[in-house]
This record gives C-alpha cells, sequence and structure tokens, in this order.
C-alpha cells in the first residue's frame, strides 16, 4: 500500500473510544536508525528505527486520545507501515520470538541517543491476519512504567499501537479498535 492509501485508513473515521489526529511530520528523524548487538532483540529495535532489516514502503502515524479521559490525558499513537507481504509475515514472527527470547537490550541511535530497554511480553487478542503485544520499558521511565505495544499485520500493513502502561497489568489494545482498523485496510488494499 502506497502512503496515500495509509492516510485514507486513518482519515476514514475515529477508532472506538478515541479520537485520532493524524500527524504530518514525520514520526522518525531520517538519521534515526536503531541498532542493538543482540541479535534476538533486534526485531524490536528495528521498530523504533527508519532504517529496519524489513524495509517501511511507506508510513503514516496518527495520535490516539481516549475519549473517556480528561483534556490532559496521554496520548497513545498508531502508525501503520507499508511492506512486502513476505517481509511482514517473517518480521512479525521474528517479534514474537523476540517477546520471549528478549528480556533486556541496550539501543544506540545515530542520533545520538543510548538507552537500555526491558521487554516482556504481554497478553495478545487475536487480531488482524497475526498480531503480537510486549511491554517496552525505557531504564529511566518516570516509576517503572513504560509503553506497551500491540502490532497487528493485515496483509503487508503493520498497524502499531502504542499506548502508555497506566497499570502494573498491562493489555493489549481492544479488540473493537484493532478489528475495526484491520477490516480500514481490507477495505483500502481491495478497492
Amino acid at each position: 500500500m502506497t502512503e496515500s492509501d495509509l492516510t485514507k485508513v486513518l482519515s476514514a473515521g475515529d477508532v472506538p473510544g478515541f479520537a485520532v489526529t493524524q500527524q504530518t511530520m514525520p514520526l522518525l528523524e531520517a538519521a534515526d536508525v536503531v541498532t542493538t548487538n543482540i541479535a534476538a532483540c533486534r526485531p524490536i529495535a528495528d521498530m523504533m528505527s527508519v532504517r529496519s532489516l524489513y524495509p517501511r514502503k511507506a508510513m503514516v502515524w496518527a495520535l490516539m486520545k481516549p475519549e473517556a479521559l480528561p483534556a490532559d490525558a496521554s496520548s497513545g499513537s498508531l502508525t501503520l507501515t507499508s511492506h512486502e507481504e513476505e517481509a511482514a509475515r517473517t518480521w512479525m514472527a521474528e517479534l514474537k520470538r523476540a517477546t520471549t527470547d528478549c528480556t533486556q537490550f541496550t539501543a544506540v541511535s545515530q542520533v545520538g541517543w543510548t538507552h537500555r530497554f526491558s521487554v516482556r511480553p504481554v497478553s495478545t487478542v487475536k487480531a488482524g491476519d497475526d498480531s503480537v503485544s510486549y511491554l517496552l520499558v525505557n531504564a529511566l521511565a518516570p516509576g517503572g512504567r513504560g509503553n506497551i505495544m500491540t502490532i497487528v499485520r493485515t496483509g503487508g500493513v503493520f498497524a502499531t499501537y502504542l499506548a502508555n502502561q497506566g497499570s502494573d497489568e498491562p493489555t493489549a489494545m481492544p479488540t473493537d479498535v484493532t478489528d475495526q482498523v484491520h477490516k480500514r485496510v481490507q477495505a483500502t488494499a481491495g478497492s
């Protein structure tokens, strides 16, 4: 899918429980190449990198603000990326392995930052053609809270949901949200 196709998916309306605002500035800086020296963690580090092992053909993103929270509550995000379908399948399988084989890693970015992260799997709901969820915590995060990543594959498209950890027992993005976006991707791909 092209950037225009992915934009159609985002502009099709809000998702259940969230107001979605498409962003026009790039999500990743052009030089933000993130690497790690732990092979088992590479698929997760690649999710943060502008240049991943499996290249993105197109990318769009939006802020997702929960409708039931106060106006100053923190937002999450939804990123849609398009890949060759076989590459998306392979990356998804590697992400699933990484959530069990990778518990900690140090990531280094070419823009100059180095951070230590911990990873733990989050129970994943069945969504899209395939899905995975994990908790990613920066060692410097206040209160030890991290981000819950839910990645749903629809053909060659990844829908990556990032939500702030709100409780000690993080949960994946709800299926009413992931199913709606999955159906929009399918409809756009079929048009």
